[in-house]
C-alpha cells in the first residue's frame, strides 16, 4: 500500500468506526442518546463495549494497530531519503511501534470482566495514546527540521500543513494538561464528563493528525514504496 494511503487509512479508519461504535449503540438503546463531544455523556471504551458493536470496534483497532506499524515504517523511511538522524528515527519507530502494540492489546480486552482485564485495557490505551503522540511529535520535529534546510521552505502549501500539524500538536498538548487538571480538581460526575469530552477530542485530533501527514506527502510526491524511491536517488 502506498505511504499515502496509508496515513489516510490511519485516519478514517478509527474515526468511522469509533463513531460507527457509539451510533450503534445509541441506536440500539444501550447507551443514552448524546453528542459526547459536548455532554460527554460516554466515553469511547463504553460507546463500544454496551453492545455487538465491540467486534467492530476491536477488529477496527486491531487493523488500525497493523496500519500503525505501517505508518511508522514508511515515516522512518521518508526521514532517512531526507537524510535524518537515524536516532530520532529509530526512537520514532519504536515509540509508535509500543503504541500500536498496547493499541491491540486495549482493543483484546475491552469488554472483558475482571479487575485484571480493566487495569490491562487502562495501560493499554493510556500507552497507545501517550507513545503515538509522542512518535508524532518526533515525526513533526524532523520534519519542521527539514522544511528549513530543503527546498520545502519554497513550498506555501507544504508550511502550511506543517502550521497545521504544529497547532495541532499544541492542541494536543493542551487537551493532556487539561486532563490532569480535570483529575486532581474536578470530582464525579463532573470530573467524568470532561474527561469523556477530552478523550473524544485527543482521539480526533491524534487521528487528524496523518491526515495532515497523508497532504504533506501528497505535496513532496512521496508515493512510491521506499525501495523504488531509494532507487531513484
Amino acid at each position: 500500500m502506498q505511504p499515502q494511503r496509508i496515513a489516510w487509512c490511519n485516519f478514517l479508519l478509527p474515526v468511522l468506526v469509533a463513531h460507527a461504535a457509539w451510533l450503534w449503540s445509541t441506536l440500539l438503546g444501550a447507551i443514552d442518546g448524546c453528542l459526547p463531544y459536548w455532554d460527554g455523556c460516554v466515553s469511547i471504551s463504553k460507546a463500544a463495549r454496551s453492545s455487538d458493536a465491540l467486534y467492530l470496534f476491536r477488529a477496527g483497532m486491531i487493523i488500525h494497530a497493523v496500519l500503525l506499524l505501517a505508518f511508522w515504517l514508511q515515516a522512518g523511511a521518508f526521514l532517512k531519503l531526507h537524510q535524518s538522524s537515524s536516532s530520532v528515527v529509530r526512537a520514532m519507530q519504536c515509540l509508535g511501534a509500543i503504541g500500536a502494540l498496547f493499541l491491540v492489546l486495549y482493543a483484546d480486552f475491552l469488554g472483558v470482566d475482571g479487575r485484571i482485564y480493566r487495569l490491562l485495557r487502562q495501560y493499554g490505551v493510556t500507552i497507545y495514546f501517550s507513545f503515538t503522540v509522542l512518535a508524532q511529535m518526533l515525526l513533526l520535529r524532523s520534519l519542521l527540521t527539514l522544511s528549513r534546510t530543503s527546498d520545502w521552505r519554497r513550498s506555501a502549501r507544504v508550511q502550511t500543513w506543517l502550521r497545521a500539524k504544529s497547532w495541532l500538536c499544541w492542541w494536543m498538548l493542551a487537551l493532556g494538561l487539561a486532563s490532569v487538571a480535570n483529575s486532581l480538581l474536578l470530582q464525579n460526575p463532573a470530573k467524568d464528563r470532561w474527561e469523556n469530552v477530552i478523550e473524544w477530542f485527543f482521539a480526533s485530533s491524534m487521528t487528524t493528525y496523518f491526515a495532515f501527514t497523508a497532504m504533506i506527502w501528497r505535496r513532496l510526491g512521496y508515493r512510491q514504496r521506499p525501495h523504488l524511491d531509494a532507487s531513484r536517488h
